[in-house]
């Protein structure tokens, strides 16, 4: 497997992450006890910045309150294996929550659920997690023959 420093805002790196069947982004945290913490969430990329719709209780949110480093991958399962490893900065934000949330679940949950998933979701109080890269790398993995 090799691995090269990408542009995400290229054509190729921004149709990977926005187009084809919906992937997880698998998301990486550490607080200041140095403890990590991975968690699979969906994701919106949008304007150069990462997207992640949380409930404000979870771990991943206090994580990033104590320390706003973080890293990402989003990957494919399938062969051709492809995907990006990412390092950037995480902030908190409501700005536009409802909206942002509305985006990610029409992405991953087909129409006809997407505005029962999108109020069942709702129903809890909502925080977005708004990831700057900083760093980003391509993964390419070997085809089979």
């Amino acid at each position: 497997m090799l691995m090269v420093h990408v542009n995400l805002g290229s054509k190729k790196n921004s149709d990977f992450l926005t187009r084809g069947q919906p992937k997880l982004l698998r998301l990486a945290v550490a607080g200041k006890d140095g403890v990590p913490h991975v968690s699979s969430v969906w994701y919106l990329w949008r304007d150069g910045y990462f997207y992640i719709s949380t409930s404000e209780d979870r771990l991943k949110v206090r994580i990033v309150e104590e320390n706003p480093r973080v890293a990402l991958v989003v990957d494919t399962d399938e062969d051709p294996h492809e995907g990006v490893i990412v390092e950037g900065t995480a902030r908190l934000t409501k700005e536009k929550v409802r909206e942002m949330t509305l985006a990610i679940v029409k992405k991953y949950v087909p129409a006809k659920y997407a505005k029962a998933q999108f109020e069942d979701l709702m129903r809890y109080p909502r925080i977005l997690i708004k990831i700057k890269p900083a760093k980003a790398l391509d993964i390419m993995s070997y085809k089979k023959r």
